[in-house]
This record gives C-alpha cells, sequence and structure tokens, in this order.
C-alpha cells in the first residue's frame, strides 16, 4: 500500500481532471520556457566571449616564444608536418563520417 500523501497542493496536482488547463496557462508556461531559454543562451553567449577573449590574450602572450621556437626549424619540414597533419585530420574526419555542424 501506497503512503499517502500528506501535502494537499500535491495532491490536488496529481488528481484526474475532466477539463484541461486554459490556453493562457499553457501559453504562460511557453513564454516563461522561451525567457529561460533565451537566459541561458545569453549567458553561454557572455562567458563564451570571455573565454575567447582569454583565449585572444594567452595567445598573444604565446606568440613571441611560439615564433622563436618555429624559426630555428627549416621552412619546408615544418610546411610538410603542417600538410600532413591537416591531411590526416580531413581523413580521420572523413573516413568517421564526422558531421562538424555548430547546430543547437
Amino acid at each position: 500500500m501506497p503512503d499517502p500523501i500528506p501535502d494537499a497542493a500535491l495532491d490536488r496536482l496529481l488528481e484526474f481532471r475532466e477539463t484541461l488547463p486554459s490556453d493562457a496557462f499553457v501559453l504562460d508556461v511557453m513564454h516563461r520556457v522561451q525567457r529561460r531559454q533565451r537566459n541561458r543562451k545569453l549567458i553561454l553567449y557572455a562567458f563564451g566571449l570571455v573565454g575567447a577573449g582569454f583565449g585572444a590574450v594567452g595567445a598573444l602572450m604565446l606568440s613571441g616564444p611560439i615564433t622563436r621556437l618555429f624559426a630555428n626549424l627549416p621552412m619546408t619540414g615544418t610546411m610538410q608536418v603542417s600538410l600532413i597533419t591537416v591531411a590526416a585530420v580531413a581523413f580521420y574526419g572523413w573516413f568517421m563520417n564526422e558531421d562538424i555542424s555548430l547546430d543547437t
């Protein structure tokens, strides 16, 4: 035997009704859901921009040491390694049939 529900409000919400809630109630819920989704997107965009800013600052700070690192390497070898790396990533994407879409 299930335990009795001591909360009367919960019991009223769960009881069977002959009439459905009005359209105004449904529209109000949908508007609140859309507002929450807009807030979430805004928060994600804001933090994404902040992260991109920190990434750009970090790249600028590291550009000098990275330039000095690659300055001593032969130009042809560096280009070949870069091309082979890009080709390997492209082949992997094609072979695994990866979809690189950013749709939400």
